[in-house]
């Protein structure tokens, strides 16, 4: 059997498929299937035309459907998995190792600080003041990866590339959308082109854009 993977390309999901790629379970092992977020309903694959939500209750990305029937429904959870679905390919620390609670220690980063300070910045409902105070609040986690995370580092986690890259990337890809200027921030910036760069993450994006 293979596991459901449930994305979007553009939003935290692409992770998770940019992880697969890297890891080569993209086919026979993780089967991507393209969501509508917006209208909450599936594009592609077995369940193509189905309402996401019986998929997936909470209706977010990425979600991924386990051999089992058990929904996982959070990118941190996710993207762990999909890396112990094939540890030769070095997505993640061995469970159990310090290394590993350091991985989950930058991915609960991720999520609780950055990817929910751009998150808001997604409403076109947002007024002037709230958006301006948004984006005060970025500029402190872009600061704080510039000094601290990112400085003179290729990766955020070691000297490999983990699921925890590929997290980062995406949400710092929105910085576009936004109007976040990550050239202010130069060791963002170069962590962000250098990441952007890699041939799996090209193909990736290339393979996402064709569902």
């Amino acid at each position: 059997m293979s596991y459901q993977l449930y994305f979007t390309a553009t939003s935290c999901g692409a992770a998770s498929y940019i992880s697969a790629k890297k890891a080569g379970l993209i086919g026979d092992k993780v089967v991507p299937n393209l969501v509508d977020i917006r209208e909450h309903k599936v594009k592609s694959g077995a369940l193509k035309d189905t309402d996401y939500y019986k998929v997936n209750p909470k209706g977010n990305v990425p979600t991924l459907v386990l051999e089992d029937g058990t929904v996982l429904n959070e990118n941190a959870a996710v993207l762990q998995k999909i890396a112990d679905l094939a540890p030769s390919g070095a997505l993640a620390p061995a469970n159990g190792t310090n290394a590993r609670y350091l991985l989950q220690s930058k991915l609960s980063y991720i999520s609780s600080e950055v990817h929910s300070s751009y998150g808001p910045l997604f409403n076109p409902a947002l007024s002037d003041e709230v958006k301006k105070w948004t984006l005060a609040k970025i500029a402190t986690k872009l600061d704080y990866l510039n000094r601290v995370e990112l400085a003179g580092k290729k990766y955020i986690v070691g000297d490999s590339f983990t699921v925890a890259d590929a997290y980062l990337y995406i949400v710092l890809s929105w910085s576009k959308y936004v109007g976040v200027d990550l050239s202010e921030y130069p060791e963002v910036e170069r962590y962000f082109k250098g990441i952007s760069e890699l041939d799996f993450v090209k193909e990736a994006h290339a393979e996402m854009n064709k569902f």
